[in-house]
């Protein structure tokens, strides 16, 4: 009769076999298996850490929609049923994008790799029959093993998923905030470029309106043909920047159109009609640079990727000591005798001990150390310069506020006076208006700049730095 180890052996050759074998007819059943427990999971299970990571950094959470159409929900229909602000396109944003929300299921991902992580290793069960040729002879036996290093080193696999996780939550909430800054961006854009179309407009108005006097005095004999011809370009060039003016507010509609996920049915929402003026709540340049530092969720992040890399070198540690350690039990009947016993399989770890792989992760946390440094510095130097810009621009904007508008009101109204005394002609009162409405033009450049700069270094005190040339959702953010 063969030993137990010939048909241990034996066994284990049928074994392959079979799994080489029927490897092709498994498949479909596996996968239908992992769908069916795929589409069983909860879909919210990494959104409340987001959303706890994201309270008092942002005025509307973020959370998962049902797939369909989101944007017949009550709450989005109700935002665009009035003229919207900028903290109502970044709430529809946050709702309705379809690719934020493709963001959002990544949590979800890093989960199930936790969840994997932290499950028990599977049993296997073999079972072998066989009866010898010419006799009554017959063998029945079977083994039930399973993985043990899987079962020791489960509690260092799920140390590296939690910290892969805790660092994908903080990595999310910062692309959130990274997202509603860009809608927020795009909505002051749009704004501005609606008053600066109003104001264009305006200017062809003006324009229209010299052009047609200067024509009459020409016909009268009472104008040269070059000033009726510079005239008549000072009216075609207003005409052209008006068309530019006109060019960049479709486009620059689209943009926060698209952002904030909308379809082609949902054209017609409006926004507030104007750029407000600075607040005069701002941080100064120190308490900007600490809370920068303080709250930024770059560091965090890095922070949880270092220990998820300490925690895979670890891991490697320990899987270079333990590399396969397989046991369990296996019977085998033969005639009328049975035989029992324990199985056990170690693979001997003499020439790879996984130092590639410790390596590797050691040299990851060097790369990650360096990088924490490196953010911290951009962190303060961005704080520095973004504060610097947002107090710069306040001070511009009130400057057209207070200064240039006043005082190119009063040349109109003088200019007006002149020309009531016939003292001046039209074309000076013309020329003065003009010039009010290049003013008020210059004053709405200077607001949309301002809001530009507050909003990234309000982001940038929540949290999140977004260094040039980022991107998100295939658009480049380009701080100003």
């Amino acid at each position: 009769m063969p030993s137990t180890s010939i048909k241990r052996t034996r066994r284990l050759l049928r074994r392959n076999v079979r799994h080489t074998g029927s490897a092709n007819s498994r498949a479909p059943i596996l996968l239908t298996l992992v769908m069916t427990l795929s589409a069983c999971a909860p879909r919210n299970l990494g959104i409340v850490p987001v959303q706890t990571i994201l309270d008092g950094r942002i005025e509307v959470l973020p959370e998962f929609v049902d797939t369909g159409s989101p944007v017949s929900s009550p709450r989005v229909r109700t935002l665009l049923g009035a003229p919207l602000s900028a903290d109502d396109a970044v709430e529809i944003a946050l709702l309705n994008n379809a690719r934020l929300q493709s963001e959002l299921e990544g949590l979800n991902l890093a989960h199930a790799v936790l969840q994997d992580a932290g499950l028990l290793p599977n049993l296997e069960f073999e079972a072998d029959f066989a009866s010898v040729q010419g006799t009554s002879t017959s063998e029945f036996g079977f083994l039930l093993s399973t993985n043990l290093s899987q079962l020791f080193l489960r509690s260092l696999r799920r140390d590296v998923a939690s910290s892969e996780l805790a660092a994908t939550r903080i990595e999310t909430a910062g692309t959130v905030l990274a997202f509603a800054e860009t809608t927020r961006r795009a909505f002051y854009a749009y704004q501005a470029a609606e008053q600066l179309l109003e104001l264009a407009q305006t200017v062809v108005a003006a324009s229209e309106a010299s052009h047609a006097v200067a024509e009459r005095l020409f016909e009268a004999g009472n104008l040269t043909t070059l000033e009726l011809a510079n005239e008549r370009s000072f009216f075609e060039e207003a005409r052209s920047e008006a068309f530019l003016a006109e060019a960049e507010v479709v486009a620059s509609r689209e943009v926060l159109h698209t952002l904030m996920g909308l379809s082609r049915s949902e054209t017609d929402w409006m926004t507030v009609p104007r750029l407000a003026d600075p607040d005069e709540d701002r941080p100064s340049l120190e308490t900007i640079e600490g809370m920068a530092i303080d709250r930024s969720l770059d560091l965090a992040a890095l922070d949880s990727r270092y220990a998820a890399a300490a925690n895979r070198a670890s891991l490697s540690r320990a899987e270079g000591l333990l590399p396969s350690l397989r046991a369990g039990v296996h019977t085998d009947h033969e005639g009328g005798s049975r035989e029992f016993g324990p199985v056990i399989s170690v693979e001997i770890p003499l020439f790879n001990r996984g130092q590639g792989a410790i390596a590797a992760a050691r040299t990851q946390m060097r790369q990650l150390e360096q990088r924490y440094r490196a953010r911290e510095v951009e962190i303060q130097a961005a704080a520095r310069a973004i504060g610097g810009r947002v107090a710069i621009a306040a001070e511009r904007a009130e400057h057209y506020r207070d200064v240039r508008l006043p005082l190119q009101e009063q040349i109109v109204e003088q200019t007006q006076l002149q020309y009531n005394a016939m003292q001046s002609g039209v074309f000076e009162l013309i020329a003065a208006r003009r010039e009010q409405v290049r003013t008020a033009e210059g004053y709405v450049m200077a607001l949309r700049d301002y809001w530009m700069a507050r909003t990234t270094l309000d982001q940038l005190v929540a949290g999140r730095l977004v260094p040039t040339g980022e991107s998100f959702g295939g658009r480049w953010i380009q701080p100003e």
